[in-house]
């Protein structure tokens, strides 16, 4: 009788326990669903409000019933229920600015089907940089002179000339990518040396079209100025030495 009433026990309390499993799946499955249909909702409220803008991407954030929307390069901050958008930077208490960082990872994910074989290669180390470059751009100069001292990079440079900062900018272009070796060309460009003595702009029909695929490529990436760098997927804005350095683990 006392075995009967034992296994009746273990039946009941192996049922509680598939019950209590069968339970929990379903309460976290719901969790999940609810956490997956709350942003579809909430961007698709937030488009509504917007219909003639093109929103690339909603987001939360880490305040409550704010959103971020990201708006080709710009970053910007919205409130549904009171319909108020507001820009500017967010930070944390210990000093992270939360739209510069999610500006920078935005910017990064753009690199990822950039034609390379287009670009100007410079070495074959394993830290992987893509740089958009006006020749003329003397914060360009810097960042290669600081390149050229290390031997561990792979170097992708694609041309920008901003002609209405430096006239001759898109000549130059122009010669090195004509160039038999263009890698020479480049650096030659960068290090000043036809500054004073350019050859006549080479006019190949073929120069020009890689030429402007160079410039498509920066207008693309949503180029502002240069040198504007990519380095092992991390974005770099300008000549900003500090933040190379930590990226390619530099001591000095």
């Amino acid at each position: 009788m006392n075995s009967i009433i034992k296994r009746s026990n273990i039946k009941y309390l192996f049922h509680c326990i598939i019950f209590f499993l069968v339970s929990l799946f379903l309460i976290s499955f719901s969790s999940i669903a609810r956490a997956h249909e709350e942003p579809l909702e909430a961007a698709k409220l937030i488009r509504s409000h917007f219909p003639n803008m093109e929103i690339d991407r909603i987001a939360k954030t880490n305040i409550p019933d704010v959103y971020e929307l990201t708006i080709k390069d710009a970053v910007v901050y919205y409130h549904p229920r009171t319909k108020i958008t507001f820009f500017g930077e967010l930070w944390t208490f210990n000093k992270v600015n939360l739209t510069e960082k999610r500006k920078n990872e935005l910017a990064s994910t753009k690199i990822k089907d950039l034609p390379l074989d287009k670009a100007i290669k410079i070495g074959n180390g394993p830290n992987i940089i893509i740089e958009v470059v006006d020749p003329d751009c003397p914060f360009c100069r810097k960042t290669h002179e600081y390149f050229e001292k290390r031997n561990d990079l792979t170097r992708y440079v694609f041309l920008f000339p901003i002609i209405e900062i430096h006239p001759e900018a898109r000549k130059k272009s122009q010669h090195i990518l004509c160039a038999q070796d263009r890698q020479q060309a480049y650096k030659d460009a960068l290090s000043g040396k036809l500054d004073k003595n350019l050859p006549e702009p080479c006019d190949e029909e073929a120069v020009i079209s890689l030429l402007n695929q160079h410039e498509q490529i920066g207008k693309q990436l949503n180029v502002r100025g240069t040198p504007a760098l990519w380095i092992n997927n991390q974005f770099v804005n300008g000549a900003n030495f500090k933040q190379i350095a930590f990226l390619l683990d530099d001591p000095s």
